[in-house]
């Protein structure tokens, strides 16, 4: 089984600028004017490429790609940041809509309630979001300007260890995409997780991205917090620009928090109008005959990283 625990859900077609200030942010920052002749070489090519993954109301372009890459069950991720100034109401309609698209998908989308916990209700509505609409785990945003070891933030974590569902929630700096809503890379440094996960040691938490280039900080926690884990989104821009690169530091994340530790995502769609999930998942399957010399993987360890840790994490 491959499972891809980290997606949005993109059901309208965004406005120009918002379309455009993602291309410009990914293509610069990520895929860069031919870093790699695997990525878009034009800012136009990932324009057209995201255009192309929106809008998806009922999710049919991603079936297709999962389908593409070999991806069994995709986690669709509701986001919150109380900047937007959503009322209570609207953020559990959005979360209710994520839920339904999940429950008609036939097991292959699971959904990720978020709910930013600076809400006065939080707790009440992340229950709610568990309890009457079946999904089943959290998504945050602490780069949005909250600390995931926060008093706050512990009023719906204690929820969400009562109830068993997993926390995924954002590592490492962001660029600035959106300038009237910053993001804060103080909120989302790894090492905040550290508290969280020994105050509340029957939760689990998924750092996305495992920090990125603050991978090392993760693993040297994950390797002694059994309730730490981390996915692989993001990833697949250094899996393709520098393949050597990725090994190594792939491999070394293996070995330090243990091969149980990590987990396979894509951020998508916009990320994989850089790199496809078809190609990132076949990069990680030839990783036992194609790393490079001195560095080795296995194909238990792989089949881990792609579905197997996953399973075990969310209980599928």
């Amino acid at each position: 089984m491959i499972v891809d625990v980290h997606h949005h859900l993109i059901p309208v077609f965004p406005d120009e600028s918002t379309l455009s200030a993602h291309a410009e942010t990914y293509f610069y920052l990520f895929g860069g004017g031919g870093r790699s002749e695997r990525t878009p070489a034009t800012l136009e090519e990932v324009h057209r490429r995201m255009r192309a993954r929106t809008p998806d109301p009922d999710g049919e372009k991603l079936f297709q790609r999962m389908t593409r890459a070999g991806v069994d069950v995709t986690f669709m991720c509701a986001t919150d940041d109380v900047r937007r100034n959503l009322a209570d109401a609207e953020i559990l309609t959005v979360n209710r809509t994520l839920a339904e698209f999940a429950q008609g998908s036939k097991g292959r989308v699971i959904a990720l309630a978020g709910i930013d916990p600076r809400r006065k209700e939080a707790p009440e509505l992340f229950r709610r979001c568990i309890e009457e609409y079946g999904m089943r785990g959290l998504k945050w945003h602490p780069d949005c300007g909250f600390y995931p070891n926060s008093p706050e933030a512990y009023r719906v974590l204690k929820v969400a260890e009562q109830l068993g569902t997993p926390l995924l929630t954002h590592t490492g700096p962001l660029p600035a995409i959106h300038p009237s809503l910053p993001y804060r890379s103080k909120y989302a440094d790894v090492r905040l997780l550290d508290e969280v996960a020994q105050d509340l040691p029957g939760l689990k938490i998924v750092a996305a991205h495992m920090g990125h280039y603050d991978w090392l900080g993760w693993a040297q926690l994950a390797q002694y917090r059994p309730n730490l884990f981390g996915d692989l989104a993001m990833w697949q821009l250094l899996a393709v620009a520098d393949h050597a690169r990725f090994c190594r530091y792939l491999r070394d994340m293996l070995d330090i928090a243990g091969t149980d530790a990590v987990l396979f995502g894509s951020d998508g769609p916009n990320f994989t109008a850089l790199v496809t999930n078809e190609e990132f998942v076949q990069i990680l399957r030839d990783l036992p005959r194609k790393a490079p010399p001195g560095i080795k993987f296995t194909e238990e360890e792989v089949a881990a990283m792609l579905g197997g840790n996953a399973q075990r994490v969310f209980g599928l």
